[in-house]
């Protein structure tokens, strides 16, 4: 997964940058659709960061976009967002490939 993250009016710092990949890596282990990239990008106004979050998937984009006073609590919603998308769109992706044809015949022999 090709992760980047971008830092807008401030420089992303290391301790920042494992905790984006470390959440990242997760969120795709555990995740059911196949992740090919994500895009994180913090931005700083005044003193108010926004966080952008976009998820590639192999057919679907998943986007969040968090606003608040404490970067890492914006990351962290901006996750919980995008988490709460893969979970809804989980239960609406399915497989269209039928079931083996042994399954089919042992299912009508029991019936």
């Amino acid at each position: 997964m090709n992760i980047s993250i971008i830092g807008r009016q401030f420089s992303i710092t290391e301790e920042m940058y494992s905790h984006v990949t470390r959440q990242l890596e997760a969120l795709a282990g555990g995740a059911a659709l196949k992740i090919t990239s994500a895009s994180v990008v913090m931005e700083l106004e005044k003193n108010r960061f926004t966080t952008n979050l976009v998820l590639n998937c192999k057919n679907h984009t998943l986007k969040a976009e968090v606003g608040g006073y404490d970067l890492y609590r914006t990351f962290d919603a901006a996750v919980a967002k995008v988490e709460h998308q893969i979970e809804a769109l989980s239960g609406r992706v399915r497989s269209h490939r039928g079931a083996a044809l042994k399954d089919i015949e042992i299912a009508s022999e029991q019936a």
